[in-house]
């Protein structure tokens, strides 16, 4: 006998990834590629992993979701992280580039005019430009709650307790192709329609794991490889970095692509790695420690 009872499947999105159009990453005096793998790859791997959705959303450009919807417009999602004048918010869903350095409200207005989802991406960071105390705010369409590349969970917990109602969407933040579906949203349904109406809805939930050491790891010897092929044009693909490596001398070449290798191939990615990582931990635990006393003081205020 059948009851005529429908099924709805529950579709597994990652609204956070990048491709190597996302630019450059400064820390303290060094500055590298931000992402090294190309649109295709990710594609492939979130293809293998049995993704609904995938969202790129490079740094301040749409070029590598462009790219990247070429190889499959079924489940690709053009996005971009916006560096906004108050910190980092991505739009989804989106059909031309939203400029940096906007405030954050025309920012989102920005997203909104061509029907976009803004999102405001790990919003407590310890390291990453967020909106933080402006999360409430903001006429956000979501809130990503788990960032899987923020390991000790602080700047997690604190999104999560302070989203205010808004959808809690999850993401990977995937900076390599292997990172990507550490962090994931649920929704109900298979499609990017699905996801925008959970979306709106604000009935979404998220899963994942954060990054492990070890992704960090071969994080850090995979860019200074691949950087390496760029310098030497071994994958012929047209990027941020194959742009400004075109304008370098060839001795300066020289001394970045030996600088690379020496890096790849010894202990140092290992030793930067655990070196990053203790110090993430002891910001995050600060900034833990400072959104608990700035929630106690304003407890006793309205008291």
């Amino acid at each position: 006998m059948k009851w005529g009872f429908k099924v709805q499947k529950t579709g597994i999105a990652d609204i956070h990834t990048h491709t190597m159009y996302s630019g450059f990453t400064n820390y303290s005096h060094i500055s590298f590629p931000d992402c090294v793998t190309t649109p295709g790859k990710s594609v492939k791997m979130a293809q293998k992993l049995g993704l609904d959705v995938l969202c790129v959303t490079d740094h301040d450009t749409i070029k590598g979701a462009i790219e990247a919807r070429k190889y499959d417009k079924q489940l690709v999602v053009i996005g971009e992280e916006i560096s906004s004048e108050s910190g980092e918010i991505i739009g989804l869903f989106l059909q031309e580039p939203v400029k940096p350095g906007l405030g954050a409200v025309e920012t989102i207005e920005k997203i909104h005019e061509q029907d976009g989802i803004a999102v405001a991406p790990h919003p407590f960071s310890e390291y990453c430009p967020s909106v933080g105390q402006m999360l409430n705010k903001l006429r956000l369409d979501g809130v990503e709650v788990f960032n899987a590349l923020h390991r000790h969970g602080y700047s997690n917990a604190i999104s999560c307790e302070r989203c205010n109602g808004n959808a809690k969407l999850g993401g990977s933040d995937a900076h390599a192709s292997y990172m990507i579906g550490n962090g994931y949203t649920l929704f109900t349904g298979d499609s990017q329609d699905d996801l925008r109406a959970a979306i709106k809805r604000r009935q979404t939930s998220y899963g994942g794991r954060v990054a492990s050491l070890g992704d960090f790891i071969k994080y850090s010897m995979r860019v200074a490889f691949e950087s390496s092929k760029i310098l030497l044009n071994f994958n012929n693909v047209k990027c941020p970095m194959s742009a400004r490596v075109s304008g370098m001398s060839n001795s300066r070449k020289m001394l970045y692509l030996l600088g690379g290798i020496a890096y790849a191939f010894t202990p140092l990615p290992v030793a930067a790695t655990l070196i990053g990582d203790r110090m993430m931990r002891n910001k995050g635990r600060r900034m833990w420690r400072e959104q608990n006393l700035q929630c106690s003081s304003f407890k006793e205020m309205r008291q």
